[in-house]
Formats: C-alpha cells, structure tokens, sequence
C-alpha cells in the first residue's frame, strides 16, 4: 500500500471516529431519543453511526440525494425539520421502514458542511411531539456546526488568513433612524411579495439591498461580494424582517397575504438554521450572521 493511500484511509477512519463521537454524545445528553448519521460518498449518505436505536434497520440505511428528509437536507445544504413525519407531505418516505420502525415522530436532519458542500448528515429522532422535541433543536444544530468544524481541521491544516475588515458607512445613524429604515425594509419585502411584474421587482430589490447595506454598515462598492454565513429563503427572511418589528404570527400573515401555519412554518425553519431559541434570539443572530440587516 502506498503512502497516498494509507493517508486516505487514516482520514477516512479518523472522520468516522468523529462521526460515531458525535452520536453517541448528542444521545448522551438527551438531544435525541435515536441519533444516526454517517458521510456523504458518491452522493449518498450511508449510515455508519447509530445511538438509541431498537433495531438494526437504521445502520444499514443509505439515503440518496433528493429522497426523504435527509436527502433533501443534502440538496438544499440547511438543516431540515419535519413535525410529523409518518404523514409530512413534504418529503419522499423511502425510508419509512427504518424511521418508523423507530417509532420516530419528529425528524431533524442536519448536515456537515465544508466550503459550503455537505460532506456529511446527522439525523435526530424524537419519539415524543414537537413541543417537547423543540428545545433540543437548538443544541443539535450547534454541535453539528462543531463537527463540521473538526471534520474540516482534518488532514493539512489551512493557512490563517488575514481577515479584512470592511469599511463601516452610516455608523452615525441613530436608533430611531435603524429602527424607522428597518420597517421600511420590512414593508418593500412585503410589497415585492404581491408583484408579479419582474422588472419592478427587480427594482424593489435593488432598493432593499441599498437599505440592508445602509443599515449593516456594509460599502458595497469596496465589498460587493459580502455574503451572509447564514443562508435564509426569502420566504424566511420575510418573516424575519417582520418579526423583527415586533410583529405577531397572525399580524404577518395578514401583511403577506400567508397562512398563520405558513408563517410559523418558515420561522420555525429559520429558527433552526439559526440555532436560535426563540424568534428574538433568531433576529439577533441573523442581524449578526449578515442574513438581516
């Protein structure tokens, strides 16, 4: 065997020692009834760590891109999060047997991630509803960034780069301005939402994005590729930025032209890409992540 190829199999045990780390901690501390996971090889994810499981059925799973939660998880590249997911019409059920056979209800699949490309997924199951399930959330999503983390120091370690740091404008805004551009911002969200016509949205976006420069203190014109370290949908950032106006669920749906149940739908999502425990923390941490101004 020649050097290349013993390396690449001392990383590939290495990462798997990680992996199967990771599960059996997140079990340990109560995160999931039933954790699982492994890494992505030939864009599947074939399970290799298991924690709390009845059967065997789950350590022999391999999810394809674009199958079951998890697959959608590894296309989309964010957390993914059913309530219910023997009846969630969502996602595909090709792996029904194994999840429920676990007698799983509540689903959260959250991938690792390396230069923006899933390397890995780690699912956790709860057995009981979400209400109790939700506060686990929070931690899993946490812990997963730090496995991302420590999967990535593996092999030669990356160069320390010099971080540049933008050129602040407007750092002279009072509070009542921010406050007052804010809900400007929110309410040209709102009014983009009901245009069909795309030139016009076009144009609205290329106010909101003056605005959310303004307001984040970011020069567009020595930084124009500053990009968020959180990636929300627009649908998500909608609610954000209404929320952020201290605004009710029903008070948004009402504005966007949404369901309630839609509404708390794509917050509870962002919630969880966030990490964030409660829609005010998931504002702060956006606003701080460059997801929101």
């Amino acid at each position: 065997m020649d050097a290349k190829a013993k390396d690449s199999r001392a990383l590939k045990a290495e990462t798997r020692r990680l992996f199967v780390e990771a599960v059996d901690s997140l079990h340990r501390s109560g995160t999931g009834d039933v954790v699982f996971g492994g890494m992505v090889d030939q864009d599947a994810v074939a399970v290799e760590a298991v924690a709390g499981a009845g059967n065997d059925l789950l350590s022999s799973l391999i999810v394809s891109t674009g199958r079951g939660l998890g697959g959608r998880a590894m296309t989309e590249g964010t957390p993914q999060l059913t309530r219910d997911y023997g009846i969630d019409p969502f996602i595909t059920h090709h792996y029904d047997e194994a999840v429920l056979g676990e007698g799983i209800q509540v689903l959260i699949a959250v991938p690792t991630l390396r230069g923006g490309e899933v390397t890995g997924m780690v699912y956790c199951g709860h057995r009981k509803g979400y209400g109790a399930a939700a506060p686990q959330t929070s931690d899993l999503v946490k812990r997963v960034r730090q496995l991302s983390i420590d999967l990535g120091q593996l092999g030669q370690p990356r160069p320390r780069e010099e971080q540049v740091e933008p050129e602040r404008l407007y750092s002279d805004l009072e509070s009542s301005s921010r406050e007052a551009l804010r809900r400007t911002y929110a309410e040209l969200r709102s009014i983009r939402s009901g245009v069909d016509e795309n030139e016009m949205r076009e144009r609205l976006t290329v106010v909101e994005n003056r605005l959310a420069d303004i307001l984040s203190g970011h020069n567009s014109e020595l930084f124009p590729n500053l990009t968020p370290t959180v990636s929300l949908s627009p649908r998500e950032t909608d609610i954000l930025s209404h929320v952020a106006l201290g605004w009710s669920n029903a008070r948004i749906a009402e504005g966007l032209g949404l369901r309630e149940s839609t509404v708390k739908s794509y917050l509870n999502t962002a919630m969880v890409k966030l990490s964030a425990g409660t829609r005010h923390e998931a504002v702060s941490i956006a606003r701080s992540a460059g997801a929101l101004p």
